[in-house]
Parts: C-alpha cells; sequence; structure tokens
C-alpha cells in the first residue's frame, strides 16, 4: 500500500482534496482546528491500494503545538511514500514558508496549487516552470471545487513514491552569507564522521540534522538523547560564533533566510493584479465583526438559522411520524398478530416505537448539519471565536478557546479533542469543562419534541433559548473556576486565521451534512437501539406490559420526590429519562415513545390495502417535500418563530410521539414550564459515555469524575431555579 500525506497551513484545502480524491468523507470547514488528528482515507487507483493520510494544518514544524508534533512526527517517523504540500495558490507568500521547512525533511514531496480557480480569478500569472525550478519539487495547479487537476495530482504522487526522489535542501536557500554557510558544514562534516549519528543520518535528512542542532530544537535533541547524544561542544561553539556574528539567535535567522528565498522565488515568478480576494472579505467583516453590529447580527444569525431548520424540517417530520407509526406500524402489528405478547410488544414497543421515535428527527438534523456546513465552509465560524474574544478573556481564555465549543453544536467529542489546540493545560481544562454545556446535535431531538409538544410554532425561538442559555451557563461556569488554582490560566493574545470568505459548494455542503446525519442514523440503529431494548425489558417486565409497575416505573418513582423542586418531578417518566440520556440524548426521544401510550392504528375506522397506503405515503411525502421547501424560503414562515403558540396544533397531529408527550402535562398550566425545565436538565446533565471517555482520555481519571458529579449539581440547580421562579410569572 501506498501512503500518501496530506500537509499544509490550516484551511488550505487538504481534507476537501481528499474527499475529492477518494471519495471519502473527512470533515472539511473553512475555518482552523478542523483538523485535530490526523486522518486517513483508503482507495484503489488503477489496481493500488492508496492511503491518503489527511495531517493536521501548521504553520511550523517546531512541536510547540499538538498539531505541529503530530505533522512532523508522522512524516518523519511513519515515513510516508511521497508528500504533498497543500498550499492556498492565492497566498504563496505565507504558505511557502512551511514548504521550506518541509523540504529540509528530505522526504519525496510534489505541491498542490490549490485554489487555481480562485487564483485565476484574481487574474494571477504564476511561471510554473521556473517555479518548480526554484522550489525544487513538482506543482500541479488544483481545485476540489472544480474538480481540476486531481488525477494529475496523484499520477505525480505516485511516480515520485516510485521513484523515491527526496528533496535536495540547496544551500542557497538557506545561505544568509558564508560565514553561515561555513559553520553549517562544520557540523555537516561534524556529524558525518561521528559513529553516534550513524543511526540518526539514516532517519533525518542531513540538513534537518544541521539545522535542528544549530537552531537548539528541544524536542530534536531529546530524540538524539535516545541514541545516546547529549551534549555537542562543536555544535555550542558554532551557536556562538554565529550569534555573536549576526547578534540575532540562530533560529531567528534561518527564519529570516527562508522568508527572504520565498519573497525571491516569488519576485521572480509570481505576478498579482491590484484585484484582491481580500477585499470582498474585508468589506464583509467590516459589517460581521464590527464592535458594535457583530454580535447581534450572530444572534439574529442563529435565530434564523433555527427557524428555517424547524420550517423546512417540521413537514417531513410529519410524514415520517405517520410513515413509522401509521404504515411500517400497521404492517408490523400485522406480522406479530398472534405471537407471544412480550414478542409483540418487543417488536412493536420496544423497536418502532422505540427507535422509530429517534428516527423521525433525521430530518431536523440533516436540515441543522446543512445550514452548519454553510456558516463553517463560508468562513463565518472563525469569525464567531474572534467575536468571543474580548468574552472569553473575562475567564482568562481568548477566543480560541470558543472554537471547541462552538465545535460542540455538533458533537462534544470532537470538541474535548479540539481543546488540543489551546496553548496550555489549564486552559485545556477549564474549555473541556464548558465544552459539555454546548448544545450538541443529540440534544436536538429531544428539543424538537418537547417544544413541538407544548411550544408549537415558538419552537425555534425556545430552542434558540436553549442553545444561548448552554453558552450563558459555560460563561458562568468559566468566571467561577478562572481563578481557581487547577484551572488559573495566563493571559494570552488570540493568534487565530480569518480566512476569505468562499462560497460553499453545495456538493461539500451536502456531503458534510449527509456524512453527520449518517453517523445519527448509525447511531440510532446501534448504540441507541441497544440501549432502548434494554429499556423495554425494564419497563415491560416484572408485569408483562404493565409500565407503571414496571423496573424502571419504580426507578423513576422512587427519585421522582427529590427531582420534584424542578417541576417534571411530578412525572416519574421523565425522572427516569434522565439515566438513560446519559448512554446517548438521543434515547430519551425513544424512551418517551416506549413508555407513553401512542394512538393504536387499529382504532382506524377506514379498511386500506398495502398498495392504497403506498400511494398515500408517496403522495404524503410529495406534499411534505413541497412544504417543507417554503417552509425554508418563505420569510413569514420564519417570523413564525416570534409567534405565540398554537394550541390545536398539536390536537390536529392527534398521533405519535409529540402527541404522547403533550399528555404528560395534558390540561396543566405549568405544564410549559415543567417540559422547558425538562430540557434545561437534558441540556446541562452529564454527557454520553463516549464525551466521558474522551475526558478520561485527554485529562485522567481524576478528572473525568469531578465533571461527572458537576454536571449532576448544575443542572438539578438551574432547573430548579427556572422552574421555582417560572411559576411565580404563571
Amino acid at each position: 500500500m501506498i501512503k500518501i500525506a496530506f500537509a499544509g497551513n490550516p484551511n488550505v484545502g487538504k481534507s476537501a482534496l481528499i474527499n475529492e480524491i477518494a471519495g471519502s468523507s473527512l470533515k472539511v470547514g473553512n475555518w482552523p482546528g478542523v483538523t485535530v488528528e490526523k486522518k486517513e482515507a483508503q482507495f484503489e487507483y488503477k489496481g493500488q491500494q492508496i492511503k491518503l493520510v489527511d495531517l493536521p494544518g501548521v504553520y511550523s514544524l517546531s512541536p510547540y503545538t499538538l498539531e505541529e508534533k503530530i505533522t512532523r512526527d508522522y512524516i518523519i517517523e511513519e515515513n510516508p511514500d511521497v508528500v504533498i504540500n497543500v498550499v492556498d495558490s492565492t497566498n504563496l507568500d505565507r504558505n511557502l514558508y512551511l514548504t521550506m521547512l518541509l523540504k529540509e525533511l528530505g522526504k519525496p514531496m510534489i505541491m498542490a496549487l490549490n485554489f487555481i480557480d480562485e487564483f485565476e480569478k484574481l487574474n494571477y500569472k504564476l511561471d510554473l516552470k521556473h517555479f518548480e525550478k526554484h522550489i525544487g519539487m513538482e506543482a500541479i495547479p488544483t481545485s476540489a471545487l472544480k474538480n481540476r487537476g486531481l488525477d494529475k495530482l496523484i499520477e505525480k504522487a505516485l511516480f515520485v513514491a516510485e521513484k523515491n526522489k527526496k528533496q535536495v535542501h540547496s544551500k542557497y536557500e538557506l545561505r544568509v552569507d558564508k560565514f553561515l554557510e561555513t559553520e553549517m558544514k562544520k557540523i555537516e562534516k561534524f556529524v558525518r564522521e561521528s559513529e553516534d549519528f550513524i543511526p540518526v543520518t539514516k532517519k533525518y535528512s542531513m540538513d534537518f540534522i544541521t539545522i535542528k542542532l544549530l537552531e537548539g530544537d528541544k524536542h530534536f535533541l531529546g530524540k538524539l538523547k535516545t541514541y545516546g547524544i547529549n551534549k555537542i561542544d562543536a555544535v555550542d561553539e558554532s551557536i556562538k560564533k554565529i550569534e555573536e556574528k549576526f547578534d540575532e539567535d540562530v533560529e531567528t535567522i534561518f527564519a529570516e533566510s527562508r522568508y527572504g528565498t520565498v519573497k525571491g522565488i516569488l519576485l521572480h515568478t509570481l505576478k498579482t493584479s491590484l484585484k484582491s480576494r481580500l477585499d470582498f472579505t474585508d468589506k464583509v467583516d467590516k459589517i460581521l465583526l464590527n464592535k458594535i453590529l457583530g454580535l447581534p447580527i450572530f444572534l439574529l444569525l442563529i435565530a434564523v438559522l433555527m427557524g428555517t431548520v424547524f420550517n423546512g424540517a417540521a413537514p417531513l417530520q410529519e410524514w415520517l411520524d405517520g410513515f413509522i407509526n401509521g404504515f411500517i406500524g400497521k404492517y408490523a402489528g400485522m406480522l406479530v398478530e398472534g405471537t407471544p405478547d412480550w414478542l409483540s410488544s418487543f417488536v412493536l414497543d420496544g423497536l418502532i416505537a422505540g427507535v422509530g421515535g429517534v428516527l423521525v428527527f433525521v430530518p431536523l438534523m440533516l436540515f441543522l448539519y446543512f445550514f452548519l456546513a454553510i456558516l463553517e465552509e463560508s468562513g463565518y465560524m472563525s469569525r464567531v471565536a474572534f467575536l468571543m474574544d474580548k468574552i472569553m478573556r473575562t475567564m482568562g481564555l481568548n477566543g480560541k478557546a470558543f472554537v471547541p465549543m462552538v465545535l460542540g453544536f455538533g458533537c462534544t467529542v470532537p470538541a474535548i479533542y479540539a481543546t488540543r489546540t489551546l496553548e496550555d493545560e489549564k486552559s485545556r481544562r477549564l474549555t473541556a469543562l464548558m465544552a459539555p454545556f454546548m448544545s450538541c446535535g443529540a440534544r436536538l431531538p429531544v428539543y424538537g419534541l418537547f417544544t413541538a409538544a407544548f411550544f408549537g410554532k415558538s419552537a425555534g425561538m425556545i430552542v434558540m433559548s436553549l442553545y444561548f442559555l448552554g453558552i450563558f451557563v459555560a460563561m458562568l461556569v468559566g468566571l467561577t473556576f478562572r481563578k481557581h488554582e487547577y484551572f488559573k490560566t495566563e493571559d494570552t493574545a488570540l493568534l487565530i486565521e480569518l480566512p476569505p470568505y468562499r462560497i460553499p459548494s453545495i456538493k461539500m455542503i451536502t456531503r458534510s451534512a449527509l456524512t453527520r446525519t449518517g453517523s445519527y442514523l448509525k447511531k440510532a440503529t446501534t448504540v441507541i437501539m441497544g440501549v432502548l431494548i434494554i429499556l423495554w425489558a425494564l419497563t415491560y417486565f416484572p408485569n408483562n406490559g404493565d409500565t407503571e409497575n414496571s423496573y424502571m416505573a419504580k426507578f423513576g418513582k422512587t427519585l421522582a420526590p427529590i427531582m420534584k423542586p424542578t417541576g417534571f418531578g411530578d412525572r416519574w417518566e421523565a425522572v427516569a429519562a434522565i439515566v438513560p440520556s446519559i448512554a446517548a440524548k438521543e434515547v430519551v426521544v425513544g424512551f418517551m415513545a416506549q413508555v407513553l401510550p401512542l394512538k393504536n392504528v387499529e382504532e382506524d375506522e377506514e379498511v386500506t390495502t398495502f398498495s392504497e397506503d403506498v400511494v398515500d405515503q408517496i403522495k404524503g411525502l410529495g406534499v411534505a417535500l413541497k412544504d417543507s421547501f417554503m417552509g425554508v424560503v418563505n420569510i413569514k414562515a420564519i417570523g413564525g418563530l416570534f409567534e405565540a403558540p398554537d394550541a390545536e396544533s398539536i390536537e390536529e397531529e392527534g398521533e405519535g410521539v409529540v402527541r404522547a408527550v403533550a399528555n404528560l402535562w395534558a390540561g396543566d398550566k405549568e405544564g410549559p414550564l415543567k417540559a422547558y425545565s425538562f430540557m434545561v436538565f437534558i441540556l446541562l446533565v452529564v454527557p454520553c459515555i463516549v464525551t466521558l471517555a474522551a475526558i478520561k482520555q485527554e485529562f485522567g481519571n481524576k478528572f473525568m469524575w469531578f465533571v461527572t458529579g458537576f454536571l449532576v449539581i448544575v443542572p438539578y440547580v438551574a432547573s430548579t431555579l427556572i422552574f421555582q421562579i417560572g411559576r411565580l410569572f404563571i
């Protein structure tokens, strides 16, 4: 198998290229920090098995951050057959510095001049032949969006891998003057003549060894100690001479040399126009990053996004609810007719009602991920971190810490791993403590269910309030713990790239949305199904379907008095749903579908045939798709976010898990408040088991148990306050 590593700065399109080449589904986004760990995609090309490795975006190979360490160690230790250096062709002066560093590693390498379509729109010109000559490798113009140059890129990569053409680092590229070159030759001679360095030279290029010795690279010097190489007098002597000569540290001298080389290459090969891609970005940023308007615009965008998501998904959810409970439930009931009661209950209540209740929210997830992908790939998400910088500083963090929190809106697990991009351990801990309060996608089905049952047309506004409540609680936690010695951090400036705005590709957006929704479906049919089967058994036994006297009911009723102050403690079903929600938040929806009585299809008076039912379902899907489209494009429908709840809408729905949940507090004037209190508890309570495992992996067992205990106390206090204060106004 041939291993091809993709390396480059953040946000140069590495993941997008790999996805297009291999037809894979790596995470793609127009914002820094998307690839926190190396990711892989495998495919077959002309009979050869190829593995594409997506390395984290970096600006340097000095392993001060985890991304730099992963990238450098992989290229050196794993020894890929070829490295593809992906650069943003519209920003070569910045990107080529990393190219110089990669060349020093002495690995077979070619270059992908990415975003070539944008390069041409700017009327830039590159003398490719002379550029390749000066840069010392073949450079292939590419565009994942336009599917340009991808076949040629792979062909060249395979050719270089086969020939094993290693980079020969030209002394001209590093030479400041003859004095520095003389000192470098002394070190090279010492290394070649030293027996201790024989195993080192087999692994590292001579240029890399020489430069890192002179730079005093601590990571490399640590590696040398494993070979029994410690202090080297000859190197110390050369470093002293160089620094005295130039009145500058060696690392800075080499950095300036690399930048000078890049400027020299581009001076002779690149012609730019006055037109700049950044002009449009600057104009938009004057509005979106405005000190006064920035945050209100962000809030408005989220409100519109939520309105669009709920209005677009609602008709498809309603159809899917009817399809699962009315169509599949009807014919599944016929199939299990005459079987033992436990088997019939297992199929209808355990699988169809339980898993079906979770699947009903697939359209909601699809719409959410689709519109989130637009924000990510357009370049707006990194601006959110910039907008939040001032607020985050009140907690001793900078805006970069908000990036993992933004990731938490999709899933808390990558949010925990994304804390690796932060500068110090204490910042990571505090951010990891705050990240679980973000409303992950798994909580959305719970919100969708309870808002549909109790808040009608105001569902979008209610859900938006939960999203911002999560942010508010996270900030409150940050302020509370910022001065604690375990979390106290040093004030650091925000260093984050604000990528230019790009019009998102429909293909990429759709792929991202389908990939994430596919993960939801996979989870629903594996982990969630397994948990729901266990829950069905606990709600069916010991009295063969008598839910009120089941094991689960006894458990819920035992805890109910403790939960009474939260408001929802008067229903054991809501209380009992909390513990299994730690396995996966979506379980709450399936559990409610299992334990609450749904409308029985046998109550339908009209008898229809299978073919008639199929036709009705197809017609219903067509109507749902039409209504869904109108819900997205209709501005008035988005305005419905701010309308009062329509009390009759729930009655009209009449069947499914929404109706069943509405009956939890039917006729109770405090019902909506109790439902909101329950959603707040689900928002703030201990995250899923996988997240806890990620916390344990990153921060240890002790911190994981601290987070678990803390996230039991916080939701109880918050829900109690909301209910007790809220009821004063009813």
